[in-house]
């Protein structure tokens, strides 16, 4: 039994990576094999201080293990799952067994391996036996991992479908984007930690979790305390078994029934106009879809936790734009907001002439559930700092940054829709949610370069040293972000009136529709080599030039805390510091734009190859 489900799910792998998949699969391994030899080299650190040095491995330790935990509410359910064997006549023993050995063969087990190798690689360091002691933990560690992961997708498999389920993977997704713009950090911050170490009350927390067990283990076995190195691997020993146990009575479980929101009377209401009438239905659809709940989730999430984390350094600098990066975020999540609805776009083709009360209730329902939230941000954000001259600053951010996202989420979502499945057939991973990446990234880069007239204008005037030309910055964030609304939903209501049923049939018919015109029909495989290349180069440049190394100092210069860490202006002459931002600005700004137009271009292109296959006679 268990080599018949190994050979299963691996011919399962094997048929699945084609295309795209195979790449991003490729592109996971290469950067877990990373990962996992950074956690390698972490117990290699300078051994002055071994206790602190022992924290940091649990730290790295008990990440490895809430990622497992975690990440089937990014991912899905695994690929051969109980369901597929409902009807086969198997003991729930027996295939909870086979199912445990198949999830240790595949990429991700293989490359956590690697990482527990640290144990093997810290208790080389503090003698033999401790190293002997290491192996047995090391393959101990692995399985505990591979269990806590298969408990939680099935939990994570029964709330997929509940806002509560919308919730957990939202804020989730929202940690994994903060680390991933931020773990620099990272770097800084284990200098410090080797240094000071972490609190007592910490390192007793850390090394309490089950994924420090193994490693109190080895060191126990350093100093020859055979007691306390016995029960940490009895320990996981039994936690193991209790985890199989769990599991085996899991397998035959039904999962939590789909969530039903029903509306009250006090929704019954009609709406007086067709703008109003769209408005109310979108209010409902916000409240009760999954898929949106978790975007609006994700908004706040992202913008407080990147506020939050100067903080490690002592600074502020981003709380008052807590709420623009609150805005920003949610208008890059909801790019796909017509493709969040599969075919439902057929009630509004089939009533002509509603194409512009549709776009605008949109618009004016995504407003009524960021803007308050990110008002709010602003305000606590601002108050936190204490410099009455950020005030300027933040309403400006504020007010252009909504504007610019009411008016791209609508005409984004029409101009670059990306079929995905019915609201009624979504699936556990909001990987199958269609990829909405492209349509990300062009919102994010539109957004930022829309804002930049009324950002330019609040900085003239802190450079000139005129306050009122920094207030007027926010009188440029409200007519900018007055147009955007106005005009973008304009030219969405057109752009759905001229291609509504071609955007219809997309929907329909989704990726069938898309293998007319090639085999792999990504806009980023469609597109030639040079023309990615150039999109590839401008986005790195435009992240790294706009972010670390021109908004940021740019905060820091005008709060006034400054920490020069790796910020090229802040290491310079002061006489140099502002040029040098406003360059970073602007090559970050143009090279967003640049990279955005290429991507634009490209769609359209590759939109329009589908038209003339279409029209081909067959």
């Amino acid at each position: 039994m268990v080599g018949v489900l190994i050979g299963m799910k691996l011919a399962l792998i094997r048929h699945s990576a084609t295309g795209s998949r195979a790449t991003w699969m490729l592109t996971g391994a290469l950067i877990g094999l990373t990962v996992a030899a950074a956690t390698i080299s972490v117990a290699t650190f300078g051994f002055s201080r071994p206790d602190a040095l022992m924290d940091l491995l649990a730290v790295v330790l008990a990440i490895w293990m809430f990622g497992w935990m975690l990440g089937p509410a990014w991912s899905g359910q695994p690929v051969l799952r109980a369901a597929h064997f409902a009807l086969e006549p198997v003991p729930r023993g027996r295939l909870a067994v086979g199912l445990l050995a198949a999830a240790f063969a595949g990429i991700g087990a293989l490359v956590s391996l690697v990482a527990f190798a640290s144990l093997v690689v810290f208790g080389a360091r503090l003698g033999a036996a401790s190293a002997v002691v290491a192996v047995p933990a090391m393959f101990l560690q692995l399985a505990l991992v591979v269990l806590l992961s298969r408990v939680t997708a099935w939990v994570f498999g029964a709330m997929a479908r509940s806002r509560t389920g919308a919730v957990v993977t939202g804020l989730i997704t929202a940690a994994m984007l903060v680390l991933a713009q931020s773990g620099w950090l990272v770097f800084i911050a284990v200098d410090s930690v080797l240094v000071t170490g972490f609190s007592p009350e910490f390192s007793r927390i850390i090394r309490a979790l089950p994924s420090s067990w193994g490693l109190m283990a080895v060191e126990a076995a350093a100093r020859s305390d055979w007691r306390t190195a016995g029960l940490a691997l009895g320990g996981l020993v039994v936690l193991l078994a209790l985890l199989v146990l769990l599991w085996s009575r899991l397998l035959g479980s039904e999962g939590l029934a789909r969530t039903v929101v029903r509306g009250s009377a006090g929704e019954r209401v009609t709406a007086r106009t067709a703008t109003g009438a769209v408005y109310r239905k979108e209010l409902r659809t916000w409240r009760r879809d999954a898929l949106r709940v978790q975007s609006l989730v994700v908004a706040p999430a992202f913008a407080i936790l990147t506020a939050l984390l100067p903080l490690l350094f002592g600074s502020t600098a981003l709380l008052p734009f807590a709420g623009a990066l609150a805005a920003l975020m949610a208008a890059a999540t909801c790019a796909n907001l017509y493709g969040q609805d599969g075919t439902a776009l057929w009630l509004t083709l089939m009533t002509p002439g509603t194409e512009r009360a549709d776009v605008r209730g949109r618009q004016f329902a995504w407003l009524t559930f960021v803007a308050p939230a990110a008002a709010v941000l602003t305000v606590a954000g601002t108050l936190w700092h204490g410099d009455q001259g950020m005030w300027p600053w933040a309403l400006t951010a504020l007010t252009a940054t909504l504007g610019a996202g009411a008016g791209l989420v609508v005409f984004v979502g029409v101009d670059q829709l990306v079929p995905g499945p019915d609201p009624h057939r979504s699936k556990d991973s909001p990987l199958d949610h269609g990829d909405v990446t492209g349509q990300g990234f062009v919102t994010l880069f539109l957004v930022l370069a829309l804002t930049l007239p009324a950002l330019g204008t609040a900085l003239a005037g802190q450079m000139l040293g005129v306050p009122a030309l920094r207030w007027a910055g926010v009188a440029v964030g409200v007519v900018t972000g007055v147009l955007c609304h106005w005009w973008l939903g304009r030219a969405a209501a057109a752009r759905l009136l001229t291609r509504g049923p071609e955007l219809l049939y997309l929907m329909r018919s989704g990726r069938e529709r898309q293998a007319e015109v090639a085999e792999d029909t990504s806009v980023l495989k469609a597109m030639p080599g040079h023309r990615r290349a150039l999109l590839w180069a401008c986005f790195l440049i435009g992240c790294i030039a706009l972010f670390p190394q021109g908004l940021v100092p740019l905060g820091m210069k005008v709060t006034g805390e400054i920490a020069p860490v790796w910020f090229l202006a802040l290491h310079l002459p002061p006489v140099w510091q502002w040029p040098v931002i406003a360059i970073m600005v602007v090559l970050g700004a143009v090279a967003f734009v640049i990279a955005g137009g290429v991507y634009l271009t490209e769609s359209r292109a590759l939109r329009a190859r589908s038209a003339a296959v279409r029209r081909e006679p067959a």
